[in-house]
């Protein structure tokens, strides 16, 4: 479907969601209908392991949790972990990670998406203000242009 907002043009393609029909019919007002509902997808997770307060556990990819270490008389049999491998824990999960990753690239392409639309509509608003002879909102246009880059 192409849409224009501010004069840009663009095509956008709503996702289309897998609809099904619940399992068991039920009635409504006396009527026999179906319950349709949305499938879910789940997101992957990043699978990792991590200790908390001495006991290890590992966090699987569809974002269950499961226990390592096994206890002994109340206390964990694994060691706890120093400040510095919790920093290098959590760094891990947020650089290392393919979300991350996508997320980061998303972010990037958004930002520098975002900026090519303020130039290009800064332009067409530059453009417009030279056409009207308007020198005030030509000055004022440059000057919010030279501060956006």
């Amino acid at each position: 479907m192409k849409l224009t907002y501010r004069g840009v043009e663009y095509d956008y393609n709503p996702p289309e969601l897998e609809v099904t029909l619940a399992s068991t019919p039920t009635q409504y007002r006396g009527q026999q209908s179906q319950y349709k509902y949305v499938r879910h997808v789940p997101i992957a997770q990043p699978a990792e392991r991590l200790n908390y307060r001495g006991v290890a556990y590992q966090t699987t990819r569809t974002g269950g949790v499961q226990q390592l270490g096994s206890h002994v008389g109340g206390h964990a049999t694994t060691h706890a972990t120093t400040p510095n491998a919790w920093a290098e824990l959590s760094g891990k999960l947020r650089a290392n990670s393919s979300a991350a990753k996508a997320r980061r690239a998303l972010l990037e392409e958004s930002t520098a998406l975002h900026q090519q639309n303020i130039a290009r509509s800064l332009q067409h608003r530059m453009e417009v203000a030279k056409q009207k002879g308007n020198q005030a909102l030509l000055e004022q246009l440059e000057s919010e242009m030279r501060q956006s880059v």
